[in-house]
């Protein structure tokens, strides 16, 4: 293992001295870094392998820069090491599978594989809304480190951790709600205790997000099993619907949502991606539906701004006008 695969790497000081550095991300992240930042607004998406996060990036990326009405360029930050291109670099993959409907490759395992998407968006339409965010790409097995396990205490990697310790950037966790994983509650209520335990008050400033994955599958299931009350006759992932799944299939973390302590700051959706069709022995996207992702986009802008995108009070006023 080599310096740049090792994220406790080792530099030499003087003639006999080594000094142990702290963790860092192939992209030049590192924990001193993220702990020195005085600002940032920041999505932490969260969930098992394959429940939807990279992809719920993906399509809200698809969104900002093709489909609404938003002006959006991705920052180059500039790092101890030199300008951090990265971020680039995961549009520009992306960019090709948005036009021929490919799904984006799942995250590389590892504290070094993380990697933080920051981007400058303002409407274009509507409501004057200027907004500066990003987003950390990361594995789901590098956070299942939050489940505890028999003799051991959960953790979480230090440079993610270090996102978490900073009082100053303003952080919206998004929850991915798989129907393909059993075991979502463990991990999110586990998520939510740990937070509690080692980041006192945090719970107290970000925002919190449950996102139903392939909702058409979720919504399956509820008509399956049904729910806590035996209920199963949903035609549709109404609102009662949505709060009737996730009491059912997470209950713990559904009790959190529930009583988080600002609700303002709580959002609970589906989200539906479009028609997929097989195409070549593997899933694609032939009929974007940006329907779910613009609701939501519109939520995490409000959470950063404090304000949605929407039309003006003039536009309002012009009954059935459209300010798109």
């Amino acid at each position: 293992m080599d310096e740049t695969t090792n994220p406790w790497h080792r530099v030499q000081r003087a003639p006999g001295q080594l000094q142990r550095m702290r963790p860092r991300s192939r992209d030049g992240l590192t924990v001193d870094g993220i702990s020195e930042k005085q600002s940032g607004n920041y999505i932490f998406s969260f969930g098992f392998p394959g429940s939807g996060k990279t992809t719920f990036q993906w399509m809200l990326m698809n969104y900002l820069m093709n489909e609404g009405s938003f002006q959006t360029a991705i920052s180059i930050p500039d790092r101890p090491e030199g300008e951090d291109w990265e971020g680039r670099v995961l549009i520009n993959a992306w960019k090709d599978q948005w036009i021929e409907g490919r799904f984006p490759d799942p995250t590389a395992t590892g504290e070094n594989a993380v990697r933080e998407v920051m981007i400058e968006t303002r409407t274009t339409t509507g409501r004057k809304i200027h907004s500066n965010f990003g987003f950390i790409e990361m594995s789901g097995e590098l956070l299942q480190e939050v489940l505890p396990k028999p003799g051991a205490a959960p953790g979480l990697a230090p440079v993610l951790r270090a996102y978490l310790d900073n009082p100053n950037l303003r952080l919206c966790v998004v929850l991915m709600l798989s129907p393909d994983v059993e075991e979502n509650d463990q991990l999110f209520a586990s998520f939510i205790a740990y937070l509690n335990k080692n980041c006192p008050g945090l719970t107290d400033r970000i925002s919190l997000a449950m996102i139903i994955s392939k909702p058409q599958e979720s919504l399956a299931r509820l008509q399956a099993f049904g729910a806590t009350d035996g209920q199963t006759g949903y035609a549709s992932f109404t609102e009662e619907a949505l709060c009737d799944y996730v009491n059912r299939f997470c209950g713990e973390t559904y009790q959190l949502w529930d009583n988080w302590p600002q609700p303002q700051k709580t959002l609970l959706a589906p989200l539906y991606l479009g028609e997929i069709d097989m195409i070549d022995g593997e899933p694609r996207l032939v009929q974007q539906d940006f329907t779910h992702i613009e609701q939501i986009l519109f939520w995490l802008v409000e959470q950063f701004e404090g304000k949605q995108p929407g039309p003006t009070f003039f536009q309002r006023l012009q009954a059935g006008a459209n300010w798109k």
